[in-house]
């Protein structure tokens, strides 16, 4: 099993568009996935399952004993009442695409986060514990379900949360759309990461000898980068956007590349870094989100009018997921 976080802490780059989307050109490969909705925004729930299923589920996430949330998985470790709990996934659209359900509550557990962080520090046991629960609650519902590849989708921001995601993580992507703010975003997407594994590394060195392989392993190995969101003129990008994405691998190799070797030379790969260019969709992802489905499963849904461009769409994302396993394979054999 290999998790993947799709991150960049600017909004609006496409980061759940592209998670359901990456997750079902996996699934056309015959991977199982595991999406978990790691954003207390829930968007990647909402997306997926009907309004009244999701308000009758996260209306029972509070329940000790019949929640079906991330959250509910969660909350005995920052009770303090047990481990992590066992919590249903959801099969959606097909047996081999499984959605963890967010929760609006999961902002109390990255209220326990910064004390869990300094408590670690501190080698208190509590600490440890608080800081790895998203990761055994994740790792043992895709061990249960066979799940080759767990995707979290991540608010935009370098919170406590994310930074506790990205760590237990085996590698991250980062979506970019080609504009000013995005490109500035990666500036610090890469001194966060890097921050956060040199801290949690010396958390690691400073464990006891027996805690040290319960510690979540801070390597994320970065699998490059996306260009999304931008908007195609008969095929081809506008001038802005030409633009701005001319400086984005430049800026990508600066300011994350660079600092990830830095620290660990594994942490990356090696060239290319872009993965992959992939548009905005327009009114063909109103049409997906209206049906709860992938872009490229919408066929016989929707207007057959959208065939060709759902047709093109599910052919790219399964060579996105033919890159994206290529590069898990990679970053897999280098460790």
């Amino acid at each position: 099993m290999y998790s993947i976080a799709l991150f960049n802490h600017k909004g609006g780059v496409g980061k759940t568009t592209l998670a359901i989307n990456i997750a079902a050109g996996l699934v056309d490969l015959g991977k199982r996935v595991l999406l978990v909705d790691a954003d207390p925004q829930c968007n990647i729930s909402s997306f997926f399952l009907p309004e009244t299923k999701l308000d009758d589920i996260l209306g029972e996430s509070g329940e000790e004993e019949s929640g079906k949330t991330i959250w509910s998985a969660v909350r005995p470790v920052v009770l303090g009442t047990g481990d992590v709990g066992d919590i249903p996934v959801y099969p959606v659209a097909t047996a081999g695409l499984m959605l963890v359900v967010g929760d609006v509550l999961l902002s109390t557990y990255e209220e326990e986060l910064p004390a869990a962080w300094t408590d670690s520090f501190a080698r208190k046991p509590r600490g440890y514990s608080v800081m790895g629960a998203l990761h055994r609650a994740v790792t043992r519902l895709a061990e249960k379900h066979g799940a080759d590849v767990v995707i979290y989708d991540v608010g935009p921001n370098v919170g406590p949360l994310n930074r506790t995601v990205l760590l237990s993580c085996d590698g991250f992507i980062t979506p970019v759309a080609p504009d000013l703010f995005s490109l500035r975003a990666l500036t610090s997407v890469g001194a966060a990461i890097g921050r956060w594994i040199k801290d949690w590394r010396t958390v690691q060195m400073l464990a006891p000898e027996d805690k040290r392989t319960e510690l979540i392993r801070a390597s994320p190995t970065y699998l490059g980068y996306i260009v999304s969101a931008f908007k195609a003129y008969g095929g081809s990008k506008s001038k802005p956007h030409e633009y701005w994405e001319s400086k984005i691998a430049p800026r990508v190799k600066s300011r994350v590349i660079d600092v990830l070797r830095g620290i660990e030379s594994e942490l990356v790969l090696q060239p290319p870094y872009k993965i992959a260019d992939v548009k905005h969709y327009q009114s063909l992802s109103a049409a997906a989100q209206d049906k709860g489905l992938p872009f490229g499963w919408l066929s016989g849904h929707v207007n057959s009018g959208y065939n060709p461009e759902i047709s093109a769409a599910k052919a790219l994302f399964i060579d996105i997921g033919k890159e994206v396993n290529s590069r898990i394979e990679k970053a897999t054999s280098q460790r």
